[in-house]
């Protein structure tokens, strides 16, 4: 006769109990060791999510299909997790990750409510689910022993996006953030700058008028100038630094030159390294440079990192 399955223990509410409700972010990190250690996972790689689900009774997630969500937290009571279907295998194992933080965020809620305290504001929270998925998948002690070794690089990242079973993009952040020495990981993509982004709204307005079929007649628009001709340029569109980063503030929406070797990672689809000084407003960063062009959703954009 085959044991019976252990009974849901709610992670979240389990430790809790143990070590009482949220205070500080470190308390969350606490959380990803609790999770570490009630599932014996000590130091094998990559991190085994089944044997925390193994321990907490929790069924294994289900991939379904999803349209607007990577993952979904079904039934907080019972443990029932949802991840996309088509997702990349690496994008849902961070969105499992993501998903077993939320479940401590839902009990220390229950709690918040029970005890009058203020409950943790959503988008820090959502950040701390992130960064507490990264902590799991990609533990800091044995992270940065690999990355001490290897050294900062896109090779460093692939190697290391294999070894932990991540995706390259979210390999890339947790080298950034745990470097030392000055890096920046900056992703581009083609954009208009924002106030040409308000002129081209504006113009659509004035000429595709709301709750209606039928473009707008010409008296109407007589008066509005004809739409400027504009081009988009490759853009940063977000960008992790370092915390050892001094060379300067990499602004959003900030264009790059067509001779930079960003742009030519894009126009050629290859791989560009080398060394490089970018024009910024503000002044110049001489750094060397990796980019390599990748397709992030149907946008076509360029990962660079920046060593200065």
């Amino acid at each position: 006769m085959s044991p019976l399955p252990p009974r849901y223990q709610h992670p979240g509410y389990a430790f809790l109990h143990r070590y009482g409700s949220l205070q500080t972010e470190a308390d969350v990190f606490h959380y990803v060791e609790f999770l570490r250690d009630s599932a014996g996972l000590s130091n094998r790689l990559p991190t085994d999510l089944d044997s925390i689900y193994s321990y907490f009774g929790m069924p294994i997630p289900l991939r379904v299909p999803l349209n607007e969500q990577q993952g979904i937290l079904l039934d907080t009571y019972k443990g029932v997790i949802l991840i996309k279907e088509d997702d990349p295998i690496v994008r849902q194992r961070f969105t499992e990750g993501h998903e077993l933080m939320e479940l401590l965020f839902d009990a220390q809620a229950d709690v918040a409510q029970k005890l009058k305290i203020p409950p943790w504001d959503e988008s820090r929270k959502e950040k701390l689910c992130d960064a507490g998925a990264a902590e799991l998948l990609m533990p800091r002690s044995q992270f940065s022993s690999h990355l001490n070794h290897l050294g900062v690089s896109l090779e460093t990242a692939r190697s290391l996006s294999a070894l932990y079973q991540t995706s390259l993009l979210a390999t890339l952040i947790r080298m950034v953030e745990l470097a030392s020495g000055q890096h920046a990981l900056v992703v581009w993509h083609r954009s208009l700058k924002p106030s040409e982004r308000k002129a081209a709204k504006r113009h659509r307005a004035i000429t595709e008028p709301a709750n209606s079929e039928e473009p707008a007649k010409p008296e109407q628009i007589k008066s509005e100038p004809a739409q400027p001709d504009y081009l988009p340029k490759l853009r940063i569109w977000w960008r992790v630094t370092s915390p050892d980063w001094q060379a300067g503030f990499l602004p959003r929406d900030k264009s790059i030159d067509d001779t930079s070797l960003i742009v030519q990672a894009l126009m050629t689809g290859q791989t560009q390294k080398g060394q490089e000084v970018l024009q910024f407003g503000w002044g110049t960063i001489d750094c060397r440079i990796e980019a390599i062009p990748v397709q992030i959703g149907d946008k076509p954009c360029v990962i660079s990192l920046l060593h200065a």
